[in-house]
């Protein structure tokens, strides 16, 4: 017998991990009630589907409305693939009681529901500021809140200090955007699918919601009463309306889309931020995770760690989250000028962490102040004649 290579070349084969993966920003969950739901559908389970066709085979009356706000997401323009329906016990005693069975069973970052949930707006036992309440407490999903008829009036109304916008933005829920429109209920279903379509892996791919054209949605126009109570610091809601300059017109535009955020937040910067928190969740776990020995708690451990953070904000600058700025450093009062972000944490911090953190197996808390790059809405111009 020939002598055996391996007693000479010994070759050792170590597969790495592929760890997490990053969330997927465009999975979205519409819940859909027991009365509407197809034989053998049952409550407290999902399904997931790729187009209103395949709900309609599924057996969801195409008359219905958890089938008309599904083709709010499933078709049009930008494209999304799948949609997942929730089907709602109505059993369940507040709307939170659903949600939370939901979230039991699986992750998805936008809610969307039907028009007589969206139409529940009472202000002490209704489901909107309920769902409103929920998304801030979970905070790992947005809730488009679509308001219609009456609501939508009451919102548009510069005198009513107590419609559901109102309220919500009086309670400074970040993670709940309201959009009205007359007639259309799902309208702001439409708007989101814009955000579902970016890739943040991409280069310039982060987007604003402002002036988006809707597929399947109807222009309105507003009365200039109407459109400044929506842009009311105290209400904070969207419209889907026309530009007009001199007779020209451009129908159909999405305007004011900021959530009821008490740090004055647009819908793009609750998005973007969630998304960038979770890349870097995701790269440090994987780094600490899938290394095949250690990262050890020297300085060599700790840069390493710290460049796994500076490749997560470059990335978020190319996708144009994070931008330029020049800034006050509150640490020295020194005004800088900064690509996007700032990492304040040095490789020699993890020298003086404390006996207990090391004993934890903690690194030395990495510090990052980002700025975002923002979006450009508004241009004032000066002509001067001479």
């Amino acid at each position: 017998m020939s002598y055996n290579i391996d007693n000479i070349i010994n070759i050792q084969t170590r597969i790495v991990p592929s760890g997490l993966g990053f969330a997927n920003f465009a999975t979205a969950m519409l819940f859909a009630p027991e009365a509407e739901l197809p034989a053998g559908f049952d409550v407290d389970t999902y399904r997931e589907y790729n187009s209103v066709a395949d709900m309609a085979t599924d057996g969801f009356s195409t008359t219905s409305e958890t089938y008309l706000a599904a083709s709010r997401w499933l078709g049009g323009i930008p494209a999304t693939r799948t949609l997942k329906v929730w089907g709602v016990d109505s059993t369940d005693a507040t709307v939170t009681d659903t949600l939370n069975k939901a979230r039991n069973a699986l992750w998805w970052y936008w809610s969307f529901f039907t028009a007589t949930v969206y139409a529940d707006i009472t202000a002490t036992t209704g489901d909107v500021e309920l769902i409103a309440a929920w998304h801030e407490t979970d905070g790992e999903s947005f809730f488009m809140n679509c308001q219609t008829g009456a609501s939508a009036t009451e919102i548009r109304d510069p005198n009513d200090t107590d419609d559901i916008a109102t309220r919500l933005t009086t309670l400074g829920y970040r993670r709940t955007h309201t959009a009205t429109h007359a007639t259309d209920a799902y309208e702001g279903t439409a708007l989101a699918k814009w955000y579902a379509a970016v890739n943040y892996s991409a280069t310039n791919s982060t987007i604003t919601g402002e002036y988006k054209k809707l597929n399947g949605v109807a222009a309105e126009d507003l009365t200039a009463s109407e459109s400044g109570a929506m842009r009311q610091d105290t209400k904070n809601a969207s419209w889907y309306g026309t530009v007009e300059l001199k007779g020209s017109t451009d129908q159909g535009r999405v305007i004011n889309t900021r959530t009821h955020s008490t740090y004055g937040e647009w819908l793009d910067d609750v998005v973007n931020l969630d998304a960038f928190i979770n890349a870097l969740k995701v790269e440090l776990y994987n780094t600490i995770a899938n290394t095949t020995t250690k990262i050890p708690q020297t300085p060599q451990g700790q840069k390493l760690l710290i460049a796994v953070a500076e490749r997560v904000c470059e990335r978020y600058i190319q996708n144009r989250y994070l931008g330029p700025r020049v800034y006050i450093d509150p640490d020295d009062g020194v005004e800088k000028e900064v690509p996007g972000y700032v990492i304040l944490t040095q490789p020699e911090d993890i020298l003086t962490i404390s006996d207990s953190d090391r004993d934890d197996r903690k690194a030395a808390p990495i510090q990052i102040r980002i700025f975002r790059a923002g979006a450009v809405h508004v241009v004032d111009v000066t002509v001067d004649v001479y």
